[in-house]
């Protein structure tokens, strides 16, 4: 089995906590040149080879089977890298989260992997969120007892030194409803906040979006119709496609977030393995989709921010963006999201019934 658990050369936050950006230096490649390269998912969509990027924007990009024309090498060895370069492009993201399942399915080890893990400032940025979790559990465990703290490590403490007996048959009745032994409960517990984290991470790609896709709407509609375009219906129905296929995609997708809050609540005094269990199916059932359509998102806003810093851009500049570059790809995306979205997010209690 390929081994990615050996140590590699030190990778960028941003490289490292990107949702569309695969630092080749993370994989077991056999050409080891490749290993300054990056595999990244661009603007239109395509999974492609990053060679370099200059300041300003400018990539030499080249697809994942032209490899060969600029690292020779090997021929074996090659062909092994090309195999897995060509799996890990199928993947909806290059996110952690997604990789680290891309890669085992891969059948590359990732065991103790750290450069599969968030930067630490992501990390802790994200970590917090943990107390939506921890804060109701604890508060169940003490009850009007008071409590001091409420993250894992409270919740940890409370495991091992119980404050009362009424504590202590809390703890073993949840340990019971949810099968494990006391000692295994703070373990499940972050295992279930990876699981919140990973959301957390995706809502996290939305909420800068939402602004962005706000001005960008803006500035095609200025266009649109305040230039001599106006009179151009081939250019107008362009415009519209574009600008209603933005609005379906992140209304949908914010709705799905919305959804996920409304599921995601666990009532820890009536907490069974199969309540639990049935949030985290409730996350990987989605997050193949949220992950493609958010990082497809991701891409096209970063070009415009690239090209158009300050907005503006003469009326032919701005079409010649939208046909070219935005508009490649959204109707795949809408797809996506509009198949995700009609499955819809699985009600918790029905799921619970359905596996009893």
């Amino acid at each position: 089995m390929p081994d990615a658990s050996q140590p590699v050369s030190t990778i960028a936050d941003y490289d490292r906590d990107s949702i569309h950006i695969l630092p080749l230096s993370v994989l077991p490649l056999g050409t080891h040149a490749l290993a300054r390269a990056r595999l990244i998912r661009n603007h239109r969509l395509e999974t492609r080879v990053e060679l370099f990027r200059e300041t300003g924007g400018g990539s030499g990009q080249i697809a994942v089977d032209e490899v060969p024309d600029f690292f020779p090498g090997d021929a074996a060895a090659l062909a092994g890298d090309l195999a897995l370069l060509r799996r890990l492009g199928e993947l909806p993201a290059f996110d952690p989260y997604t990789l680290r399942i891309g890669l085992r399915r891969a059948g590359v080890n990732v065991l103790d992997l750290d450069a599969l893990q968030l930067s630490p400032a992501r990390r802790a940025e994200l970590r917090p969120l943990m107390s939506g979790i921890t804060r109701p559990l604890v508060a169940h465990l003490y009850g009007a007892a008071g409590r001091a703290g409420d993250g894992i490590d409270a919740f940890a403490r409370a495991i091992e030194n119980p404050a009362t007996p009424a504590v202590r048959r809390r703890i073993m009745a949840m340990a019971a409803a949810l099968r494990v032994g006391p000692d295994a409960l703070p373990g499940l517990i972050e295992d279930y906040g990876d699981t919140y984290l990973a959301l957390s991470y995706y809502r996290g790609y939305l909420m800068h979006a939402l602004p962005v896709v706000g001005r960008i709407l803006g500035w095609i509609r200025e266009v649109r119709l305040e230039s001599f375009l106006r009179t151009d219906p081939n250019v107008q129905r362009s415009f519209q496609r574009v600008e209603g296929l933005l609005n379906l995609i992140t209304t949908s997708v914010t709705r799905r977030f919305n959804d996920f809050d409304r599921q995601r609540v666990m009532d820890w005094g009536s907490v069974t393995i199969d309540s639990f269990e049935a949030v985290r199916r409730m996350v990987s059932t989605h997050q193949d989709s949220l992950a493609r359509v958010l990082c497809g998102l991701t891409v096209k806003i970063h070009e415009w921010e690239q090209r158009f810093p300050n907005g503006g851009g003469s009326p032919e500049k701005r079409a010649d963006f939208v046909i070219s570059d935005l508009r490649p790809g959204l109707d795949t995306l809408w797809r996506i999201e509009s198949d995700a979205a009609r499955r819809g997010v699985p009600n918790r209690a029905d799921e619970g019934r359905a596996a009893a």
